[in-house]
């Protein structure tokens, strides 16, 4: 009777073992990356397998366009997408980067990679302090005003 209950028992391991393995990453939190010499920095957030976020792209000359951002991660795979029709397509690497592939509405296809952020950007202190009435592509609120 021992044996069997050994063997139950390890295999009960086992498959607890494996299950942790195949959690699915976690990205909530900060993260950066650039493109074509803009920045892009991006708060998310994660229930389970769904993800939202905001995504706040600066350009060289200052100007922000803001994107809100819905997705899925499974396993180490995850999808982002935006309203206007822009997808991301990428994988976690570890719990500190991801890359992956932008295909824009227009079917421009754009190698990506980020890093995450220990804390908010020093450039965004007040992050995440995107209104959600902020619209779609609004130019930041100047200063004190």
């Amino acid at each position: 009777m021992r044996i069997p209950a050994l063997i139950f028992f390890m295999l009960l391991a086992f498959a607890s073992a494996v299950s942790a393995a195949a959690q699915d990453a976690s990205v909530s939190g900060w993260w950066k990356g650039s493109l074509y010499g803009s920045s892009v920095v991006a708060k998310m957030e994660q229930d389970g397998q769904m993800l939202s976020g905001v995504v706040t792209v600066t350009g060289m000359g200052g100007q922000k366009d803001i994107y809100h951002v819905a997705g899925a991660i499974f396993g180490e795979k995850i999808y982002v997408l935006h309203g206007a029709g822009h997808v991301f397509e990428g994988e976690i690497a570890g719990d500190r980067e991801m890359s992956g592939v932008l295909t824009t509405a227009g079917g421009k296809r754009i190698v990506l990679r980020a890093e995450r952020l220990a804390a908010p950007p020093a450039s965004d202190p007040a992050a995440p302090a995107v209104p959600e009435t902020v619209p779609e592509h609004a130019p930041a609120a100047p200063p004190n005003g």
